[in-house]
């Protein structure tokens, strides 16, 4: 119990550490207006904020500086995925999906948006819509191994076990740790017939 919990602790933590980055002002602010180049200095400066804040683990102050930056530049969708991304560590599910939605509503071909989104909805309990979500993600990237991963988890949970070891094995060859531990995890069940 205790390490499949602490499994999944980690499992959270690689899967939403893994897309944070600072931005490129210099990209930012090409091509824009005195009055505009400000407003992108400090949209960036609130995201940069934001991502210091979520590297220290102030989950809340990162949160808040996302919004600052998502309310000078509310068209870009980095600021609301990486909300989100600090909303699912918190455990703020829904708070996390509408979010991602307003992420894919801007860039429906966002990959990570939908691999993210059925993380949260994985953790409510809303399976079906977790395996839609990364069945769409691998739609777009075939070789996003965490979607697999995520994907695999709503399936175990339906008690679909073929479908998960299916997933989680193709997690595992794609270099997800945790696919490999929870192929072999269910891969050692079978054998056991449990």
């Amino acid at each position: 119990m205790w390490l499949g919990l602490f499994g999944l602790v980690a499992l959270v933590n690689y899967l939403f550490f893994v897309h944070l980055e600072p931005i490129n002002k210099k990209e930012i602010n090409r091509g824009s207006t005195q009055k505009e180049h400000k407003r992108k200095d400090n949209f960036a400066e609130w995201f940069d904020k934001g991502y210091k804040r979520y590297q220290e683990g102030d989950l809340t102050k990162a949160a808040e500086a996302f919004t600052k930056a998502i309310n000078l530049n509310p068209e870009k969708t980095r600021s609301y995925f990486h909300r989100g991304i600090a909303y699912n560590k918190m455990g703020m599910y829904d708070k996390a999906i509408n979010d991602y939605n307003k992420v894919i509503a801007l860039n429906p071909d966002y990959v990570e948006a939908y691999t993210n989104r059925g993380w949260a909805y994985l953790q409510k309990g809303l399976f079906n819509r977790a395996i839609k979500d990364c069945s769409k993600a691998l739609l777009l990237n075939p070789a996003m191994a965490t979607a697999y991963h995520t994907r695999g988890m709503g399936y175990k949970a339906q008690g679909l076990l073929d479908m998960a070891r299916n997933d989680f094995q193709k997690s595992c060859e794609l270099g997800n740790n945790k696919g490999c531990q929870a192929y072999g995890e269910l891969s050692k069940a079978k054998d056991n017939g449990t």
